[in-house]
């Protein structure tokens, strides 16, 4: 489905008139599969709206090698950090499937947060969410063992059972610190062991309950 900036957490309490004049200044575009929406280190001069499809985060590494850094599905916005302080892109930004996004001008952004304190409280919960998720990756790469970090990565997408692998086994990978190979040791096992089944493009979670148990979470509300 196509979403609109009603469904953002950011823009969810502002009424009819102050979105529909956010509308009028946003610039829609649609791209196919492949298209870049942004470059690393290009200055962020738009709060790019993700409105339909999905779209892939990454980075170059030393070595010449794209990390994934996530996949992200719409309604999402990129890069709010940047259009804040006025630094550059932090990833490049490839959609995986056919995409509509919406551009809002920075200086539009920034005027609305001034403006509408329910904005600015909404975008620092939203900014806190994700500080917290990088400390979670970062600390699931030092301690935890890639079955543990995989396991965790399934149960909280698992909720309909089926859990899409958007960039695939190296995809999943790049998002939790871990090789290809080490993510398709531990899927293996966890099927070995009844856990999942892997199929292409996706793996279909049998046993959510004993998943949760390897990685130590809560297990997801049937």
């Amino acid at each position: 489905m196509t979403y609109t900036l009603a469904d953002l957490p950011m823009f969810g309490g502002l009424d009819d008139g102050r979105l529909r004049g956010l509308e009028a200044l946003t610039r829609r575009r649609r791209y196919p599969a492949g298209q870049v929406l942004c470059t690393e280190g290009d200055p962020a001069e738009h709060l790019i709206v993700l409105l339909d499809g999905r779209v892939k985060a990454g980075r170059v590494s030393a070595e010449g090698k794209e990390v994934v850094l996530a996949v992200e599905s719409a309604p999402v916005a990129f890069d709010k950090t940047a259009l804040l302080v006025d630094g550059p892109h932090r990833a490049t930004r490839t959609a995986l499937t056919a995409v509509e996004v919406a551009y809002l001008p920075r200086s539009t952004v920034l005027e609305l947060v001034a403006a509408e304190p329910s904005v600015a409280a909404r975008l620092l919960r939203t900014l806190a969410a994700t500080v917290r998720d990088l400390d979670e990756r970062l600390t699931d790469a030092v301690v935890r063992d890639v079955p543990a970090r995989v396991a965790t990565w399934l149960v909280r997408r698992c909720a309909a059972g089926r859990v899409p692998l958007h960039a695939g086994q190296a995809g999943l990978g790049a998002e939790i610190g871990a090789t290809r190979v080490s993510v398709n040791r531990a899927l293996r096992g966890f099927e070995r062991r009844g856990l999942i089944e892997i199929r292409a493009g996706e793996v279909i979670v049998v046993n959510a309950e004993a998943l949760a148990r390897l990685a130590a979470l809560p297990a997801p509300a049937p």
